[in-house]
């Protein structure tokens, strides 16, 4: 090989390198459009209830009062919240009841795990960037229309149109982002990713809280969902300018001259009789990928679907596998309970908090900081230990963010903000070593589909709990419903992640190393 040759080829991998970054930007910026538009009901709830009429109706504070004269949500009957609190209070739409747990859960995520299992098949087969892009352009499109709702079947169907448009952005961007980076990049790159939720997160808590402070045009919570489709216009065209990194002449080039395995995981866990995931000799031979029209000579042969579908069987059946599950499910749960109810919560016991400005840099922060140091930590103990110590990361930090979450329903503001902040720091390591664990413990030919098939699983369970928040408030208080499904759920999955560690400890003679 020429000099000249060689420098052309340094210069293609610096480019794929930048190249790489700008995409896991692109793909992290998608993220935050989709959990703007995901949790941005949950904050406008009550100036929508009190428009579209639904939900519960409560004792809740006026807007403009500084200080109340009484605790409003302690009266429990229209005269009393009239006579007591001296005009500080009405008796009006809370923004809470049975009708908003069912738009913030169960609307969402039933449509949610169904696309993602069809966004994770096709990403298997088809270009997973065109893919992104259309789901993309109908979370904007629903967003949007959701400002102009009248009633609230409009705002249950909009917010279903918008789960599935966000359903696709796990499955595909996490298959094109472990495409991107060898494993011991993998990890971080999936955190950065997962910064998404956390920066939509807080800007969610600005949008809604001061756009519809700001009341433009008297539309008031309607502009917040206006400014929140936005961004979705631009980077919906950005996607269009991408390309899918799926393996081709150029790229098995550069990773070569890399010396990088860009597309296989670390550790990949293989039952007896499971499918290998070497292509055949033919392809092999001639330096091409094992595709499915390769390996049918351009027919889909049913033997082959059956094939993957009996891996994918085999990996959920292992008891590590199930075990992992369980535990995100129930990390799954704290979450989605928490954040459907925090600007309601805060609104209901500490109407006077500046939510927008608490909420949303305290979200941003410890989450971003929480889930990259959570990636970094296991990238690193995952080279000296093994994929087990990926767990060991997960267990131990739901377990140290407990204390902080019980804290956070225990003091009043400020101190609970400190102390959602440092839960946040804790709890938010979990999402991106999850994935990252999954991803590793699968075959490449199977490894989007399986991420959707995850997350179908654990979105179905958490994401369906807020509905017992309704339920339990009603039984035991709403601020005590919390305690056991916030902070509850997190001691509980802290438990099933170590069983998840010890599990995989007694099924090491499965894991095998793929070689770099």
């Amino acid at each position: 090989m020429t000099s000249e040759h060689r420098a052309m080829k340094l210069r293609r991998l610096s480019e794929w390198r930048w190249y790489r970054w700008c995409h896991l930007a692109l793909m992290t910026a998608t993220y935050i459009t989709g959990e703007l538009s995901h949790f941005l009901p949950g904050i406008v709830s009550r100036k929508m209830a009190q428009e579209i009429h639904y939900g519960d109706i409560g004792c809740v504070e006026r807007d403009g009062v500084t200080e109340a004269v009484v605790e409003c949500y302690t009266l429990t009957d229209n005269s009393s919240c009239t006579e007591r609190s001296q005009g500080t209070c009405e008796w009006t739409y809370t923004g809470l009841g049975f009708q908003y747990q069912l738009l913030a859960g169960p609307a969402f995520i039933g449509v949610f795990t169904v696309a993602g299992l069809v966004f994770g098949a096709l990403a298997d087969s088809f270009n997973r960037q065109r893919l992104l892009a259309f789901s993309l352009l109908l979370l904007t499109v629903s967003t949007l229309m959701m400002g102009f709702s009248t009633q609230y079947w409009h705002l249950v169907v909009l917010r279903m149109l918008t789960a599935a448009g966000e359903a696709g952005f796990s499955p595909l961007s996490t298959g094109m982002i472990s495409d991107h980076f060898p494993p011991q990049l993998r990890g971080m790159a999936i955190a950065i990713f997962t910064w998404g939720i956390y920066f939509g997160y807080g800007i969610s808590y600005v949008v809604g809280n001061y756009v519809t402070a700001a009341d433009i045009m008297g539309k008031g919570w309607r502009w917040a969902f206006y400014v929140a489709a936005m961004p979705g216009v631009v980077i919906t065209c950005l996607h269009l300018l991408a390309h899918d990194p799926r393996a081709g002449p150029a790229r098995r080039q550069l990773t070569h001259l890399a010396g990088e395995a860009v597309g296989d995981g670390v550790y990949q866990l293989r039952s007896p009789g499971s499918v290998s995931s070497e292509p055949p000799a033919g392809d092999a031979a001639e330096g091409r990928p094992a595709t499915p029209s390769s390996r049918s000579g351009g027919r889909w042969v049913g033997g082959r679907w059956c094939q993957l579908a009996a891996d994918k069987v085999r990996v959920f059946l292992q008891p590590s596998i199930l075990l992992l599950l369980l535990g995100a499910s129930m990390r799954h749960t704290a979450g989605f309970c928490w954040s459907t109810n925090t600007q309601l919560y805060f609104q209901t016991y500490y109407p006077t908090a500046d939510l927008g400005l608490w909420l949303s840099w305290v979200s941003l922060v410890g989450g971003s900081i929480g889930v990259t140091v959570g990636g970094l930590v296991s990238d690193r103990l995952v080279k000296r230990l093994g994929l087990k110590s990926r767990v060991w990361v997960l267990s131990a930090s739901q377990l140290l963010a407990t204390p902080f979450a019980v804290g956070t329903l225990y003091f009043a503001p400020q101190g609970c903000f400190v102390s959602l902040l440092t839960a946040y720091l804790f709890a938010e390591m979990w999402f991106g070593v999850v994935l990252a664990i999954v991803v590793e413990l699968v075959t490449p030919d199977i490894k989007s589909s399986t991420v959707a098939i995850f997350l179908f699983i654990i979105n179905n369970v958490g994401g369906n709990m807020p509905l017992a928040v309704d339920g339990l408030s009603r039984a035991i208080g709403y601020r005590e419903a919390l305690y056991v499904l916030y902070p509850g759920m997190y001691l509980a999955s802290s438990v099933v992640f170590l069983m998840t560690a010890l599990a995989l400890r007694r099924e090491d003679t499965h894991l095998y190393s793929i070689p770099d």
